[in-house]
Parts: structure tokens; sequence; C-alpha cells
């Protein structure tokens, strides 16, 4: 038997509507139903709280099935907080270093000829500067796409 039939029986049993479970566990109703419908799985707080409530062990609330299920989804979860947090940072990085590129670019004196040369081309100052800015607009357009990137996942998890 699945958690949300076991539930559902034992409020039936008991003449517990699911207002009244949700208030002896501190929650909502709609919380409730959620469970017995098979929507969601209790927290392990809450699952505490139940299985105190109804007088029964944690493992008999959970078939083993349900119990891997929720194991497996639980670990999912961690690692896709994990990469979500390594894809902030790394994009944080990137736009920091961007920013810093394209100021460095900016704040050198780019004009800077020397009237000595044969050429009177431009010299390595000028040069460099403009990679800074070129790498710098690079990084910092990547920063910014991953951060709306893990924004998006964030949201999508929510």
């Amino acid at each position: 038997m699945k958690f949300k039939d076991k539930l559902k029986k034992y409020r039936i049993e008991n003449s517990l509507s699911q207002e009244e479970l949700a208030n002896k566990l501190f929650i909502s109703r709609t919380l409730i139903s959620k469970w017995e419908n098979g929507v969601i799985y209790p927290s392990y707080n809450n699952m505490e709280k139940l299985a105190q409530i109804m007088g029964v062990n944690i493992d008999y609330l959970l078939s083993n099935e349900e119990a891997k299920q929720i194991t497996l989804n639980t670990n999912s979860r961690r690692e896709g907080t994990i990469t979500q947090k390594i894809l902030l940072i790394v994009s944080i990085i990137l736009l920091t270093a961007g920013i810093t590129l394209l100021t460095t670019g900016f704040l050198f004196p780019q004009d800077l000829t020397r009237p000595s040369d044969i050429y009177n081309s431009v010299n390595t100052v000028t040069v460099i500067c403009f990679f800074l800015k070129i790498i710098g607009a690079l990084f910092g357009f990547i920063g910014t796409l991953l951060i709306f990137i893990d924004s998006f996942l964030y949201f999508k998890k929510v």
C-alpha cells in the first residue's frame, strides 16, 4: 500500500478531515490534499510528526519503492543546487573579470603614437587596450548570459 493510501485510510478511520489533520501538523489543508493525491511527499520533519500522530514508524508509512524514489529525488535536487551554485559563481567571476578588463582597457590612454616611429603606427599600449576591451566584453557577455541561465533554472524549479 502506498503512502497516500495509508494516510487517507488513517484519516478516514479516525474521522479526521484534511483540515483537522493539517491543524495537528501545523500545515495547510492543501498540503494534506497533495499528499493524499500523490502529488508530493511530506518533508522528513512532517513525516516524523505524521508518524507520531498516527502512532506508527516512518518505515510503515513509506513502501520500499517510495523510500527509494524520495531518496533519488532528494539527491537530484542537491546535485541541481550544487550545479546552480557553481554556475552562479563562474558567472560572477566572468562578469567581474569582464568589467575589470573593460575598465582597464578604457583607462589607459589609447592614442599614444611615437613620432619617431617610421610607420607612425599605434603603439603596444593601444593594441593591448583594444584586446582588453574585446576580452572584457566577451567575459561580461558570457557572465551575464550565465546569470540569466542560472536565474531561469532557479525559477523553473520554484
